[in-house]
């Protein structure tokens, strides 16, 4: 029965991904994009894989203080934080090493106010672009713009489909109705979304279910469930880690077309263990994830394309199930696998 159960996971998993990117593709429209995915795939088979997804956080400015921000305690100064010039030589590199998607994330990357130029960048070298948003700055102007530079996917995050809870968690009166009403001008602006939430021990599984009750309402692309991290604000904070239980009431959310648990099952291996992720800081620093603060080295003083490959060469670890942030050895076991990267490299 728990192997039916566990199949079941993975199967719809891979289901979501799957169908996720074919409208994605779709929606892009672009004949590079797709021809990139061949390449990214010869690439792989020669030895040479590159990493799937690229986060940029250009700024960790944000208008939110959420409970649960990852990114809390990571200040910038915003003079230091990287140039247009900067953001656009690092998407040529990913574009080089054979990346399919930049993801802009933050703090709030619609803060930037270069944000359309680097997507419009970053659609023309054949990339999936997407930015992460609060949903705050999503008024029917903004979202023209992003239209025109070619923006494929807009991320909104939504905490609650309780208004109210949504503004408290994200401490801004009037926050669930603005991601609401950007919600709705990507949809008549043809921009895919999808709404990202994860998934608190207050929120299993009742509340989780009213979000996706939401989001069939609202037409999204998908709604994405993260797990909760112990990372930033919540640094530390075990309380807050799903029990296995947990974690399995909220696979059995899971289906094709529109909900995906970002560990689909018990076995679905972490993004860092499969290569398929890094963060570029807003000063330039990388780590594996946006959600670990251990920083492997910094693009001011070395390329991407040597810290990308002695990371993957130094990786020797597999997590499967779980956020490495999540668990005490695991943790320690990619603070060292960074420390050794970032001394590699000096």
């Amino acid at each position: 029965m728990r192997f039916l159960r566990e199949w079941r996971w993975q199967a719809i998993g891979a289901g979501n991904a799957f169908y996720r990117a074919l409208r994605i593709y779709w929606a892009n429209g672009s004949l590079l994009a797709w021809a990139r995915v061949f390449q990214s795939r010869f690439r792989a088979i020669r030895g040479l894989p590159g990493p799937r997804s690229f986060h940029i956080a250009p700024t960790y400015r944000c208008q939110c203080h959420c409970v649960h921000c990852y990114a809390h305690g990571r200040g910038v100064d915003p003079a230091e934080e990287m140039e247009t010039a900067e953001i656009k030589r690092v998407i040529d590199e990913v574009r080089r090493l054979g990346c399919l998607q930049v993801v802009f994330t933050g703090g709030e990357p619609l803060l930037r106010e270069d944000i359309v130029e680097c997507v419009g960048y970053a659609h023309r070298a054949g990339l999936i672009t997407c930015v992460n948003t609060n949903g705050l700055l999503l008024d029917v102007e903004c979202v023209s713009e992003l239209k025109k530079a070619g923006l494929t996917q807009c991320g909104v995050s939504i905490d609650d489909a309780d208004p109210d809870t949504h503004d408290r968690l994200r401490g801004v009166p009037g926050c669930y109705h603005k991601a609401v009403a950007g919600i709705e001008n990507l949809h008549r602006a043809g921009i895919l979304c999808q709404i990202l939430t994860y998934a608190p021990r207050r929120n299993v599984t009742a509340g989780l279910a009213r979000i996706v009750a939401l989001g069939r309402e609202l037409g999204v692309l998908s709604v994405y469930i993260l797990p909760p991290m112990a990372a930033g604000r919540w640094d530390g904070r075990s309380d807050q880690v799903l029990t296995d239980e947990e974690k399995a009431k909220v696979r059995d959310l899971q289906d094709v077309a529109l909900v995906h648990f970002e560990l689909a099952g018990s076995r679905s291996m972490c993004g860092i263990c499969k290569g398929r992720s890094l963060l570029l800081s807003p000063v330039g620093d990388v780590t594996p994830c946006p959600a670990v603060p251990y920083v492997m080295g910094n693009i001011r003083d070395h390329s991407l394309t040597d810290i990308w490959r002695l990371h993957l060469a130094q990786k020797d670890f597999q997590w499967r199930g779980f956020c490495p942030m999540n668990d005490a050895e695991s943790r320690d076991a990619l603070k060292r696998h960074v420390e050794s990267v970032s001394r590699l490299l000096t």
